[in-house]
């Protein structure tokens, strides 16, 4: 058994709504970061899975422009009464965008500002070579000797 009902006239709301860089979009404009975002996403993931620096310090970038992002928002519309419970919601998720870009920053820390693996080889190299000069330098029967 089927019915069909004549509902009349109505417009389709649209719901999709963006913040990007402090910025809300709605509507196409919201699509087209969305879609921006995506190819964002999809190069830390490139980068992440070919393990290189540039990942991570594309993903720490925009970690720090979402936690700019979001504050940025909730300065701009605090003002605006009707805004309030945006930006309530906003203000709430700022604690855990800052987690996770803290927890980024520090597990990727080491990863990306300190010296490559085959550098950090060679000084190893060097600094045991150094330690075996020293040693056959130093007479065996000297106090100083390990």
């Amino acid at each position: 058994m089927r019915a069909f009902v004549h509902l009349g006239d109505f417009d389709v709301f649209d719901p999709i709504q963006v913040v990007f860089g402090g910025v809300r979009f709605d509507g196409d404009a919201a699509r087209i970061v969305l879609i921006v975002e995506a190819g964002i996403f999809a190069s830390i993931a490139i980068g992440v899975f070919t393990e290189q620096r540039w990942g991570l310090l594309l993903a720490l970038c925009f970690m720090a422009q979402v936690v700019m992002s979001h504050l940025a928002f909730v300065i701009a519309y605090l003002p605006i009464r009707s805004e309030w419970m945006t930006v309530r919601a906003t203000a709430m998720q700022g604690p855990t965008i800052v987690l996770i870009t803290l927890y980024l920053w520090i597990r990727a820390n080491d990863l990306i500002f300190d010296t490559p693996a085959s550098s950090m080889h060679a000084h190893r190299v060097r600094s045991s070579q150094d330690r075996k000069t020293v040693q056959e330098a130093v007479r065996p029967d000297s106090a100083v000797a390990e």
